[in-house]
C-alpha cells in the first residue's frame, strides 16, 4: 500500500503536466502513487498523458466520464486511490522538493487524520514557464495563514482544540479552505464520507470545512511547501462578463447551502449551538458572494444577466415558482452593495502580478500575514 496518493485533476492542461509530475516523484517519498485525472478535455490531454507516462507504474491516467469540474475529478481520485493518506494539487503548481516527507513524517509522528501546512508561496514574475521549479525566491512572495508573531516560529505543530475553538479559527480563517498543502489519512475520508460537493467553484472550502469539523485529531503546522500559479504580465483574463461563471457562482451559492443542511448532523456541539450552523452558512454564503457572485454582477450588469435564460434556469431550479422573485430580491440586494471588485482584483493576469508585485516589494521575503500584523 502507497504511503501517498497525489491526486491531480487535469483540463487542457498537457504543457503542466510533465512539470507536475516530476516535482511530486521530487518528494522523497517511494511509496507513493500519482493519479491524474482527466476532466474530459476537449483537446489532446489525455492522450498525450497517457503515451507520456505508459511505462510509469506510479502514475495512473484516469479519465472522467463528463466534465465535472475539478471537485467531481478530485473525487474520483479518492475512490481510486490506495494510500494510506491523499495529497491533492493543481496541475499548474508545484509542491517544494521534499515537502511530502516532511508532511508524512509529522502526520505519521501525530497519527493525524489532516495535516495542513498553513503557509504558501505565491508566484511573482512578469512571464511564468511551464515549470515552477526553476523560480528564485525574489519570484515568491511568502503568505501565512497566522498572525505576525506566529509567524516567526517555523515549524510550529499546533493541534485544532474543541469544536469551538475549531468555528472560530475557521471564521477567522486560520484554515485556509484550498485542498493543495494538506495530507487527508484515506480511511478517515472514506470512512466519514467526505466528499467535494457537486458545485464548481468554493467545493475545496466546503470540503475542508467538512474535514475540519470531524477530524479527531487536525494538525497544522507552519511550514511553507507549495507554489501556487499566480498572475504574470502575460497571462490572458479569465473571462471577464462571462455569464456562464455567474451561473456557476449561483448553483455554488444556492448549491452549498443545500449541501451544509447535512454537514453538521451528529455533531453534539452543533446540535447544542444552532447558532454557530447559522453562522458557518452565513460565512460560506458571503465568501460565496464576495468572491463570485458580486462581482460577476458588477461585470456584466443586471440588464445583461436578466435577459440570460440559464440565469433564469438557475432560479427555477432551486426555488420553482417562488424563482422570479427571489432573482429580483437577489439583484435589488446587489445592486445596494459597494462596488466588491477593486482594480487590482481583477482576473486579468496582469493586475494580479502588478497587485502581487507591489505586495512583495512592501513585504520582502517575510511572510504577509492574512490575520493581521501585531
Amino acid at each position: 500500500m502507497p504511503a501517498i496518493s497525489f491526486v491531480v485533476p487535469i483540463y487542457k492542461a498537457g504543457k503542466y503536466v510533465g512539470p507536475c509530475v516530476a516535482s511530486l516523484l521530487r518528494q522523497g517519498v517511494e511509496d507513493l502513487e500519482i493519479l491524474l485525472i482527466d476532466d474530459c478535455s476537449p483537446d489532446d490531454t489525455y492522450e498525450y498523458t497517457k503515451e507520456l507516462f505508459r511505462d510509469d507504474g506510479r502514475v495512473r491516467v484516469i479519465r472522467q466520464e463528463k466534465n465535472g469540474g475539478p471537485g467531481q475529478a478530485r473525487n474520483r481520485g479518492i475512490e481510486e486511490a490506495t494510500g494510506d493518506y491523499i495529497c491533492f494539487a493543481d496541475v499548474d503548481d508545484i509542491y517544494a522538493d521534499g515537502a511530502a516527507r516532511e508532511m508524512l513524517d509529522v502526520a505519521v509522528r501525530h497519527d493525524a487524520d489532516v495535516y495542513y501546512s498553513n503557509e504558501l508561496y505565491f508566484t511573482v514574475a512578469e512571464s511564468l514557464p511551464d515549470d515552477l521549479s526553476g523560480l528564485s525566491k525574489d519570484h515568491l512572495i511568502r503568505f501565512g495563514f497566522l498572525t505576525e508573531a506566529e509567524a516567526g516560529e517555523e515549524g510550529k505543530i499546533t493541534l485544532a482544540g474543541a469544536m469551538q475553538e475549531r468555528v472560530e479559527n475557521w471564521l477567522e480563517h486560520r484554515y485556509h479552505w484550498t485542498a493543495f498543502g494538506k495530507l487527508f489519512r484515506r480511511s478517515f475520508l472514506q470512512g466519514q464520507g467526505i466528499r467535494f460537493p457537486q458545485i464548481k467553484l468554493g467545493e475545496d472550502q466546503l470540503f475542508t470545512l467538512n474535514a475540519l469539523i470531524h477530524a479527531p485529531v487536525f494538525l497544522t503546522q507552519n511550514r511553507c511547501f507549495y507554489i501556487y500559479r499566480a498572475g504574470s504580465v502575460n497571462s490572458l483574463s479569465r473571462g471577464s462578463r462571462n455569464v456562464k461563471v455567474f451561473v456557476d457562482g449561483l448553483r455554488s451559492l444556492f448549491g452549498s447551502i443545500e449541501w451544509m443542511s447535512g454537514m453538521f448532523a451528529g455533531i453534539p456541539y452543533f446540535e447544542q449551538h444552532p447558532e454557530a450552523v447559522k453562522t458557518l452558512i452565513d460565512y460560506q454564503v458571503s465568501t460565496t458572494e464576495n468572491e463570485f457572485t458580486i462581482p460577476k454582477y458588477q461585470e456584466i450588469g443586471r440588464d445583461e444577466l436578466t435577459k440570460s435564460g440559464e440565469v433564469h434556469k438557475v432560479f427555477t431550479e432551486f426555488f420553482g415558482k417562488k424563482g422570479a422573485f427571489v432573482e429580483k430580491t437577489l439583484f435589488d440586494a446587489y445592486d445596494g452593495k459597494d462596488r466588491a471588485i477593486k482594480e487590482e482584483d481583477k482576473a486579468d493576469g496582469a493586475e494580479v502580478y502588478h497587485s502581487l508585485k507591489k505586495m512583495k516589494d512592501e513585504v520582502g521575503d517575510g511572510i504577509f500575514c492574512l490575520l493581521g500584523r501585531e
